[in-house]
């Protein structure tokens, strides 16, 4: 004769057979908000956090700090933001990349600590890219310039947090954009 434990372990495992597999199963939304199909199971973080930096976030970064300012020297003033559509263009894909990789460093995995200021970084970089993208849109030059400072600010306080040894920010070397001379001393 079974006793009651028994029979409610064998109904359990009974209902436990015929329900979904986790692998079939609906994800449960993040944040209240749909990830379609994907779990937090589905993101790849593989990729070395140097080599993000580096190839993505930096090199986008300086893509949109090479577009905006000015040079003063002994020949005068030389503005380095972009003259023609394409210069513009290559300056608001560059900043819409940097906010989308400012995403990319809150995957599982990449953040760096377990306070919120790994967040509030990112959040800040995302923030100015964007501003940036916007104003590269409208060709606000001084508005565009304003948001390279957000992106600069953004960076350079990440870096103090956790890279205090490193030093400045390192320039990353980008191609001339097409149409375009390079400023002076590049």
């Amino acid at each position: 004769m079974m006793t009651r434990s028994t029979v409610a372990l064998a109904l359990a495992l009974a209902l436990a057979a015929c329900s979904p597999s986790s692998e079939t199963a609906t994800p449960a939304p993040v944040d209240g908000k749909s990830m379609g199909a994907a779990t937090v199971a589905d993101f790849r973080t593989d990729t070395h956090m140097l080599d993000l930096m580096n190839h993505v976030i930096d090199y986008n970064a300086w893509a949109v700090w090479n577009s905006q300012g000015w040079i003063i020297d002994k020949e005068g003033i030389h503005e380095l933001f972009p003259t023609d559509d394409a210069g513009w263009h290559a300056a608001e894909s560059a900043a819409f990349t940097l906010a989308e990789s400012a995403n990319a460093l809150l995957l599982p995995g990449r953040p760096r600590s377990g306070d919120r200021d790994w967040v509030e970084f990112s959040h800040m970089l995302y923030d100015g890219a964007k501003k940036a993208q916007e104003t590269a849109l409208t060709r606000d030059k001084q508005a565009f310039f304003d948001a390279g400072g957000e992106i600069y600010q953004a960076c350079t306080s990440c870096h103090n947090r956790y890279l205090p040894n490193e030093g400045p920010i390192r320039r990353t070397t980008l191609p001339a954009l097409p149409n375009r001379t390079p400023p002076p001393n590049q």
